[in-house]
């Protein structure tokens, strides 16, 4: 079978390296930054199946994808949904799982309605192109109304209520076309200036209950879409419970530790549901492992190539500020190994962020 990943960057790669060893697998990555479309066209007719690393596709080649509906995994609907965080936080709601309160906002007039149904603070977003903390802004008085709107305004926007959390986690599961799923361990999750530093499994003092909880969302979200593929549920942990805060129709930062630290990595397990081939196990390997980004700088991360227990991965990007240029994977025996391997790493984490403050 020939699938096409629609993207060439890391997550491209190691949805293909993933499944290197699989003969009856021929995969192919097609350059979006690239694009024609000629070359698409030619592209979609040369594969069998064809997925995507990222959601931030662009219009014109969502429109191309149309003309080929049945051979994309995860299926356009999904694709469409999670584009946009309007139709993404009503595809949570209809699918059982809380989300903070939000607005639709396409003026000023709409940012200042918000702000009186919704209370202040408010969290500001465009729908669509957002990650990494791009295209969102924070506002705490009714003054910053107007500074927001004139900074990602002009454009359809989302108004969501501030949610005061506990953590940040994720869970990500992977659904075959038979309905068959499987569900890796929940992460805890440490963002710095709006991007994702490190996960942790386990999270500490995380319930059995609130685990519990966090599973059945993901399998109540990926059935009500007839999902096929790796999908992500980002969760905040609030004194209330889980609050869903985004998707991911994809596999996900919060996972990489999976290519070390699980029988089955998110991204084989993406390839195998797309590919019509049984999933294979989620469960961790180890006790204890974790994920740590390596951001700007790759000087940092030589620390992990003299680290019995870790596994350095790099992007070969060209450095730049706030730019994720790799990760470091660490396996381990207990929490108190994984945590001394990350004091050992801690100049990959800016300072103050390393260890998680709860």
């Amino acid at each position: 079978m020939k699938i096409g990943i629609l993207g060439n960057g890391q997550l491209g790669q190691m949805l293909m390296d993933s499944v290197r060893d699989l003969p009856e697998l021929e995969i192919s990555l097609y350059d979006t930054r690239a694009h024609s479309d000629e070359a698409l066209d030619a592209f979609l007719a040369s594969v069998d199946r064809v997925s995507y690393e990222t959601e931030n596709i662009a219009a014109n080649i969502v429109a191309r994808l149309e003309n080929v509906a049945d051979k994309v995994y995860p299926s356009l609907k999904a694709l469409k949904t999670f584009q946009n965080r309007l139709l993404e936080k009503n595809a949570l709601r209809d699918a059982g799982i809380a989300t903070t309160r939000f607005c639709a906002v396409n003026s000023l007039d709409d940012l200042q309605t918000a702000i009186s149904t919704l209370g202040l603070p408010i969290v500001l977003k465009t729908t669509t192109e957002g990650y990494d903390g791009k295209g969102q802004y924070v506002l705490r008085t009714s003054d910053d109304a107007g500074p927001a709107w004139r900074a990602i305004g002009n454009r359809e926007l989302i108004a969501e209520a501030f949610v005061e959390f506990e953590r940040e986690t994720s869970v990500i599961a992977s659904r075959d076309e038979n309905g068959n799923i499987v569900v890796f361990p929940m992460t805890e999750n440490v963002h710095h200036e709006g991007i994702l530093r490190y996960s942790l499994y386990p999270a500490a003092n995380l319930s059995a209950d609130k685990v519990a909880l966090a599973e059945r969302y993901i399998r109540q979200l990926a059935y009500s879409l007839d999902y096929v593929g790796t999908i992500t549920l980002e969760l905040f942990e609030t004194a209330e419970g889980l609050v869903a805060n985004e998707v991911a129709p994809r596999v996900h930062n919060s996972g990489h530790w999976s290519i070390e630290g699980a029988t089955t990595s998110q991204f084989r397990n993406h390839m195998l549901a797309i590919a019509g081939l049984p999933l294979g196990a989620a469960e961790p390997k180890y006790p204890a492992v974790a994920m740590l980004n390596v951001i700007g700088d790759e000087t940092p991360a030589a620390q992990a190539d003299t680290t019995a227990n870790a596994f350095r991965h790099s992007y070969g990007k060209e450095a730049r500020p706030a730019r994720k240029l790799g990760h470091v994977t660490v396996v381990a025996d207990s929490t108190e190994e994984r945590d001394a391997t990350i004091d050992q790493l801690a100049d990959l984490i800016p300072a103050g962020v390393w260890p998680p403050k709860h």
